[in-house]
């Protein structure tokens, strides 16, 4: 296997294991189910529609429409390294 096919199967696992029952429970007492789901849903939005999620817009969706503070969506994002997730989220780290 070539570095981009072994690159393409460990972000597919990546995301499998996002979507997994196994992510939640790992996460829940943290950032709590609800958090959780939501973060999933919109992983499973963007594969549904082909296009990538850009960092603003799950922030956004996470503390504005969820109303999860913004302390607590960069405490996921820094606890979960948001950056592996480059090329499904694209955008700079909430800093």
């Amino acid at each position: 296997m070539t570095n981009l096919d072994t690159d393409i199967v460990d972000f597919l696992d990546l995301i499998n294991f996002t979507l997994s029952d196994e992510f939640a429970e790992k996460w829940k007492f943290r950032f709590s189910i609800k958090f959780i789901k939501e973060f999933q849903g919109k992983i499973i939005k963007s594969l549904k529609d082909r296009k990538p999620i850009k960092l603003e817009s799950i922030t956004k969706h996470l503390s504005k429409k969820c109303g999860y503070s913004i302390d607590q969506v960069k405490n996921f994002f820094e606890a979960i390294d948001i950056s592996i997730y480059y090329p499904l989220i694209l955008g700079k780290s909430l800093a």
